[in-house]
């Protein structure tokens, strides 16, 4: 599962994706529902789009649906009828600093902030869809993260991460064929955690403080 995320280090986006965003301001504590940058194939080359964090399928009529699709489990791309066609012509990478998860221990939720300390920069895959607001006729880009089993080290917060693509990876998951195989847990030995302030659980908060390192529990 991956229901926020960050994305700072904006200043090293052309030499991670290989192609520019334009001014991006970084971003701490980025929620579902809210607009956010993603990497798409379009005409041939890779662009960089604003979406909708909640995917919204082309064939709704109702886009309140978006917020529930916020995630995609790999292992049943292929069975759901909002995720079939798009796993196949429509995916996308979100840029991503790093991301949280939580622990709930007492009836109190504990943030965790994982980084991948030699990429200060990377693509989490997904998929993306254009959803048109039936009342404005506007067309609106959305999108879902996908989640695989969780490797070891995120498995002692949850049992489930975002796929992290390999650098080597990015241009085949945007323009080439499907290759399920990509959908792989990141190499724990070569990621960090941290335990956060508790901040990062209000969405509406989005200083740099929410990756600020709190005082271990006694169980972590």
């Amino acid at each position: 599962m991956c229901m926020r995320y960050t994305l700072t280090h904006t200043e090293e986006f052309v030499s991670a994706f290989g192609i520019s965003c334009g001014e991006i301001e970084g971003r701490y504590n980025i929620a579902p529902t809210q607009d956010a940058p993603v990497l798409v194939a379009e005409g041939g080359a890779i662009v960089c789009i604003t979406a909708r964090w909640g995917l919204v399928p082309a064939w709704k009529k109702d886009g309140e649906c978006g917020e529930w699709l916020a995630n995609a489990r790999a292992e049943t791309l292929a069975e759901k009828a909002a995720f079939f066609d798009l796993v196949q012509h429509s995916r996308c990478i979100i840029p991503a600093s790093g991301f949280y998860e939580w622990k709930r221990e007492r009836g109190i939720s504990y943030p965790f902030y994982f980084t991948i300390p030699s990429r200060p920069l990377f693509g989490m895959a997904g998929l993306c869809d254009w959803w048109t607001d039936p009342e404005s006729g506007i067309l609106k880009a959305t999108f879902t993260i996908i989640t695989c089993p969780s490797n070891d080290l995120v498995a002692r917060i949850h049992n489930r991460m975002p796929v992290i693509l390999e650098e080597d990876d990015v241009t085949p998951w945007l323009a080439g064929p499907y290759v399920p195989d990509v959908l792989q847990p990141y190499p724990d030995a070569r990621m960090a955690i941290l335990q956060v302030s508790q901040a990062v659980n209000n969405p509406a908060h989005e200083g740099a403080d929410c990756i600020l390192e709190a005082g271990k529990s006694d169980w972590w």
